[in-house]
């Protein structure tokens, strides 16, 4: 505990209230304010505990929404505390609503591809100066929701053909500088898009129901039950080496082009687009591998974090404990941070407590868990929580309207100032006193906001009160004292 004597006549007023109100069948005490600390057993004080116990743990959803959310995210990358990470995307695409007439005569189909466009500030994270190669494959069912199913998640799964309609050569994405290069020269990319030469049997058949005017093209449902769907995964993924490099999200306006020449005194090139369609059921399935699943990656904190045993159940959690002393959170993929703190009662129980001032929460990353390439979240969110481990309401500041989002103080050169900081007033104030029988199983929940946690790889590993003081999680709870302190 830190024992501190702060100037008093920003306070005074509000001190003389709160002694009005509490003691007014008392003697009144002594109340001296002033710059120096004195130590007069009957001065009135603020007091500073900042040793409260807080204890973090790593809460794992298995499953987390990310269809609709605007990015098709692919490949692949190995985080040194969070494993091997992955994401393919699924989507569907429809034909023109208006078909070109193409001559037999002066017309010739050309060729098809697939076309994908990363914008500067798309998400990615990742090693991007290592190159992946791009793989396309057809969906190979139908590609619908399950009975009382409303959503795809990052668990869903839809099978895709064996054969490939298309893949790329080594290709390197340059995400803040708006270039997409071939590693090898060859023209799958260019600019900020990315083109892959697709099947030429699937392009002259297109080609051909474009040409006959085919009631296919023309009816949506008969199109999707004929066409599913396409798939696009970095190689490693599907051969399950766990090959490092980046996750990149590739805007949702994919497109699958089939060019075509006219003839003519100079001949032009034409092409017939299948946009993207049904925004709202393309999706990502992002996968994670642990040291109990096969291919496992690398060794990770994250080895000993609990999983889900039931179909439904809440979330569990891992105390930091077994987790590296670190608890994590990287919300897309479903891991958040609970904070509970056992013994904050006791701070009610002291004989020199009269009431609560301020309460605030400092925030930590791992001394080298963050660095420019494995950058942290830029808001992080704080809500209630309970004994299910569950996303509850925000927890406001005192005096501010909105959501915090943690005030983040960022320092690459000097990484430990880097701090999120929030005012937790309101719960201390509540929990300070609550009796109830579940009150320790209370707590904070750490997430990144919406609509970012759908989207943003960026990761956070918490440091727990195993580290130094200047490294760890710390809780300052400001109380008023009136009586002699112990």
């Amino acid at each position: 505990m830190t024992l501190n004597k702060y100037p008093g006549k920003q306070l005074l007023f509000l001190l003389s209230v709160v002694l009005f109100l509490g003691t007014s069948c008392q003697k009144q005490p002594n109340l001296l304010f002033g710059n120096t600390y004195t130590n007069d057993n009957n001065s009135s004080n603020i007091v500073v505990v900042d040793t409260s116990t807080v204890l973090l743990s790593t809460v794992f959803s298995d499953s987390t929404s990310t269809n609709g959310t605007g990015y098709l995210m692919v490949g692949s990358y190995n985080d040194p505390y969070l494993g091997n990470i992955t994401s393919r995307a699924y989507w569907q695409v429809a034909p023109p609503g208006n078909l070109p007439a193409i001559s037999p005569v002066n017309d010739r189909y050309d060729s098809i591809g697939l076309i994908m466009f990363f914008k500067k500030n798309n998400p990615w994270y990742g090693d991007t100066t290592y190159v992946q190669n791009y793989v396309v494959n057809q969906v190979d069912s139908l590609y619908q929701l399950a009975t009382y199913q409303y959503g795809f998640n990052s668990k869903s799964v839809l099978p895709i053909s064996s054969t490939p309609l298309g893949e790329t050569g080594p290709i390197q994405i340059f995400p803040t500088r708006r270039d997409t290069l071939p590693y090898i020269s060859q023209s799958f990319a260019q600019g900020d898009t990315l083109k892959i030469r697709l099947d030429d049997n699937l392009g002259k058949q297109l080609y051909n129901m474009v040409y006959s005017l085919s009631d296919t093209l023309k009816n949506t449902t008969k199109w999707l039950n004929w066409f599913h769907g396409l798939c696009l995964s970095a190689q490693s993924v599907l051969n399950k080496t766990n090959t490092t490099g980046a996750i990149y999200g590739f805007k949702d306006s994919a497109i699958m082009r089939i060019y075509y020449r006219s003839a003519g005194v100079i001949s032009t090139q034409n092409y017939i687009d299948f946009n993207i369609t049904n925004r709202s059921l393309a999706f990502n399935h992002l996968d994670r591998q642990f040291a109990t699943r096969p291919n496992p990656g690398p060794a990770t904190p994250l080895d000993k974090l609990k999983l889900p045993t039931a179909t439904v159940q809440p979330p569990p959690a891992t105390l930091s404990s077994l987790t590296g002393n670190a608890a994590y959170v990287q919300s897309i993929t479903g891991l958040n941070v609970k904070l509970t703190f056992p013994y904050l009662r006791a701070i009610a129980l002291r004989p020199d407590y009269i009431g609560l001032l301020r309460a605030t929460l400092t925030i930590r990353p791992v001394p080298g868990s963050m660095t420019t390439q494995w950058r942290i979240p830029p808001s992080l969110g704080i809500y209630t929580t309970d004994q299910n481990n569950e996303l509850g309401i925000p927890i406001p500041a005192i005096g501010l309207s909105g959501a915090q989002t943690g005030n983040l103080s960022l320092n690459y050169f000097a990484p430990l100032t880097t701090t999120y900081t929030y005012d937790v007033t309101a719960f201390v104030k509540a929990q300070i006193t609550n009796n109830a029988a579940n009150a320790t199983d209370l707590g904070l929940l750490l997430s990144v906001p919406s609509p970012a946690n759908t989207s943003d790889w960026r990761r956070l590993a918490i440091a727990d009160q195993t580290y130094p003081v200047n490294q760890r999680v710390l809780l300052n709870v400001y109380y008023i004292s009136l009586f002699p302190h112990q």
